[in-house]
């Protein structure tokens, strides 16, 4: 910048949110360099090189009274940043002095510092990850020398992520584009670690949703913007896999109400009911590979046949009664093992009846909510170890002929086999058969 434009971007309320922006322009009400620096420090240097002359210029809370805006020729700041910038090109450097707000931090032992530091990265790897990962014009950033790497909500890179087409909202100031995800199930992790990392800063339940761009900056990542009608949705833990990417232009700020830390979007009228279908239809299929474990085979609005993977298809009953809960008689192991009885088959089906008939539907369900929706514990070395044997002389019982690769893995998942060290147990089992 030259000095007229740097002495324009140091003014508070430059350009405000009547001027006309680019599309790409991430500024609105002309405030964010300003407070966004002072309220961690107490002056604030921008220093611009432009066709080799140099600008600088200084906000100084101290010394407000004199002046709105200090020429500061001599404020040169230093360190690694300050060193690149002399020796460089054309370019903008922002350096902040005398911090004021990092008392905290400074308090914290090793431990709590790190996390706070750690927080930060993951906040911005989440705000701009699209130009991170140079989705939109690259940039790179730092923390402590470290390299900030981007992290995509929407699990783009996993096989077993649903991506649903391309919306298109028109309205009067533009159109809005909207593309659902439905992301795998938590069995479809390699690891424990890439299930968190996935979740996102503030877990999963935290961040499931619409995520809001302005110029491919997140403005909102997550929540439902008060869609659902007289019971506006909440975060639930059966539709915590949905997530909704909504591109807005720029032109559109104002009917979003975008607000001044560009934290916060709500949705105008005209484009409510159609946020609400696109939000119902997300909020449907993520429960249904929350529940079928992702299976994989909930891809359809309707299911026009019986999943062979689904040992306990349900079966809705009028009003507001539980559905009820029954083993599928001809799901292949069921099968297998009353061939295995012959004539005494029926006493199986009796089993299974009296199994079905004292499901504590209603206890499990509260045993879940109350504790927050956890995930089922994973099998224990002891209780492989039980499983495993009568797991795997199940499968062998089963007609497999090809006991490897996709078939193998399909029989598995349908006998509820998706604990990675109970599978390998279950695989070891069947080898040295």
């Amino acid at each position: 910048m030259g000095l007229g434009r740097l002495i324009e971007a140091m003014r508070f309320g430059g350009e405000g949110p009547d001027a006309e922006r680019g599309g790409d322009d991430l500024g609105r009400f002309g405030l964010g360099l300003k407070t966004g620096s002072l309220s961690q420090c107490r002056e604030l240097t921008v220093a611009s090189r432009r066709d080799g002359n140099v600008a600088r210029l200084a906000w100084d809370v101290d010394r407000v009274g004199d002046g709105w805006c200090a020429d500061a020729p001599d404020a040169s700041p230093a360190g690694e940043l300050a060193a690149a910038f002399d020796g460089g090109g054309d370019g903008t450097l922002i350096s902040w002095n005398r911090m004021d707000r990092l008392g905290g931090l400074w308090g914290l032992d090793r431990d709590a510092f790190n996390d706070r530091i750690a927080a930060i990265r993951a906040h911005l790897a989440m705000t701009f990850h699209r130009f991170l990962s140079g989705e939109a014009r690259r940039l790179a950033i730092t923390v402590n020398g470290l390299a900030v790497t981007a992290w995509d909500p929407f699990c783009r890179r996993h096989d077993a992520t649903m991506t649903l087409p391309r919306d298109v909202i028109r309205g009067p100031d533009g159109s809005i584009a909207a593309r659902s995800y439905i992301l795998p199930h938590r069995d479809r992790f390699a690891s424990e670690r890439d299930w968190e990392e996935a979740g996102g800063p503030g877990g999963w339940v935290e961040r499931q949703g619409f995520y809001v761009y302005r110029g491919d900056r997140l403005v909102s990542p997550g929540g439902w913007l008060g869609l659902g009608g007289s019971r506006a949705w909440t975060r639930e833990e059966s539709s915590r896999l949905a997530r909704i990417a909504l591109d807005l232009p720029v032109a559109m700020d104002q009917a979003w109400r975008i607000d001044i830390r560009k934290s916060l979007a709500r949705p105008p009228a005209w484009a409510r009911a159609r946020l609400a279908g696109i939000g119902t239809d997300a909020r449907r299929r993520a429960r249904e590979v929350f529940a079928w474990r992702g299976t994989g085979h909930v891809t359809t609005r309707k299911r026009t046949r019986k999943d062979e993977s689904e040992v306990w298809p349900w079966e809705a009953r009028g009003g507001t009664a539980v559905p009820r809960y029954r083993v599928r008689r001809d799901h292949p192991a069921v099968a297998a093992v009353a061939e295995l009885l012959g004539d005494d088959a029926p006493l199986l089906g009796g089993v299974l009846s009296a199994i079905e008939l004292t499901i504590p539907v209603e206890r499990i369900w509260l045993d879940v909510a109350e504790q927050g929706g956890a995930e089922p514990v994973q099998p224990a070395a002891a209780e492989i170890a039980e499983l495993a044997a009568p797991l795997a002389r199940l499968v062998s019982s089963m007609n497999t002929p090809d006991e490897s690769g996709d078939r193998l893995d399909s029989v598995l998942r349908s006998l509820g086999v998706t604990a990675p060290a109970l599978r390998a147990a279950v695989i070891r089992q069947l080898g040295e058969k």
